[in-house]
C-alpha cells in the first residue's frame, strides 16, 4: 500500500501543471504586454522624446584632408530635441566654421577627436542662440540612421531628426483632431 505516489501518471494533467501551461502560453503569446506596447506605439501624443540626437554623417576637415564624421548631440533637456533639429543647419554651420579654422588632428593616420567636442560645443550653443546641448559624441566615420551607440551610456535614447520632427508633426495634428471633437 502506497500513500504517497512519487510520480503522476503521464496521462493525467493536475492542477499545477494546468496553471504552469496556461501562465506560458499566456507569456508566450506577448498579449499581456502587447496590447498597451500598441496602444503606446500608435498614440502619438505618448512619444517621448530622445535623449540624443544623431545628426547625419558630414564630410569635416581632418589633416590636410575631409572625412565623414558622425555627430551625436546630448540635449540639456530631453523635450529640447526638437528644438535641436529645427536649428540643424545653424548647428552643422557652427561646427564646419570651428573645424575648418582649426581641422580635427592626425596622429599616425588615427584620427584624434579627444577635445574636438569641447571645442566645438560653445560655438554651436551660440550659433543656436540658447544652451540646447550639453555634450558631443564624436564617431569617425559615417554612422547609419538610427543605429549609433554612446559607449559611455549605452541606454541613450538615440534618433534621428527625420523622426524626431515627423513625430512632432503627428503630435500636432493629433492634438488639433483631439480639439475639433
Amino acid at each position: 500500500m502506497v500513500l504517497f505516489p512519487t510520480a503522476v501518471a503521464p496521462n493525467k494533467l493536475t492542477g499545477a501543471r494546468v496553471v504552469s501551461l496556461a501562465l506560458l502560453s499566456f507569456a508566450l503569446s506577448g498579449a499581456g504586454a502587447a496590447s498597451g506596447a500598441e496602444k503606446d506605439k500608435d498614440d502619438p501624443l505618448a512619444w517621448v522624446p530622445p535623449t540624443h540626437v544623431q545628426m547625419i554623417p558630414m564630410m569635416v576637415p581632418v589633416g590636410n584632408t575631409t572625412v565623414p564624421i558622425t555627430f551625436v548631440l546630448e540635449a540639456v533637456k530631453r523635450k529640447q530635441t526638437e528644438g535641436i533639429c529645427k536649428r540643424m543647419p545653424l548647428v552643422r554651420d557652427a561646427i564646419l566654421t570651428v573645424l575648418s579654422r582649426e581641422p580635427i588632428p592626425v596622429k599616425g593616420r588615427k584620427i584624434v577627436t579627444k577635445g574636438v567636442d569641447v571645442r566645438i560645443l560653445n560655438p554651436i550653443n551660440e550659433a543656436v542662440g540658447h544652451t540646447f546641448i550639453k555634450r558631443i559624441y564624436i564617431t569617425p566615420g559615417a554612422v547609419k540612421m538610427g543605429t549609433a551607440k554612446v559607449k559611455r551610456k549605452p541606454y541613450a535614447v538615440i534618433a534621428g531628426c527625420d523622426n524626431i520632427l515627423r513625430s512632432e508633426k503627428a503630435r500636432d495634428q493629433a492634438l488639433k483632431a483631439a480639439q475639433d471633437h
